[in-house]
């Protein structure tokens, strides 16, 4: 007991730092995992296509790069899946 209350004022701060960090690696992997970003930055990306701002050159470069992560993140929702059961 007198441990704990001596040791309080250095392990909250680490205690609130690890919270912390737990929070911002779910954020960080919410943001990865959203196809609605990825979905629209496909379409942002035809669009330019279209008005000729973007060469095809680049349109396909840049659309099999949202393609793969758009694979990567299937593979990890079945992985996930899999886990569960």
């Amino acid at each position: 007991m007198l441990a704990t209350l001596l040791l309080f004022p250095i392990v909250a701060p680490i205690k609130g730092m690890a919270a912390l960090a737990d929070k911002i690696a779910k954020q960080v992997d919410d943001e990865f995992m959203d196809k609605t970003r990825i979905t629209k930055g496909l379409a942002e990306l035809q669009m330019q296509l279209d008005l000729d701002q973007i060469s095809e050159a680049e349109y396909n470069e840049r659309e099999q790069e949202l393609m793969e992560a758009l694979d990567a993140i299937d593979a990890l929702e079945r992985e996930k899946e899999e886990e569960e059961v």
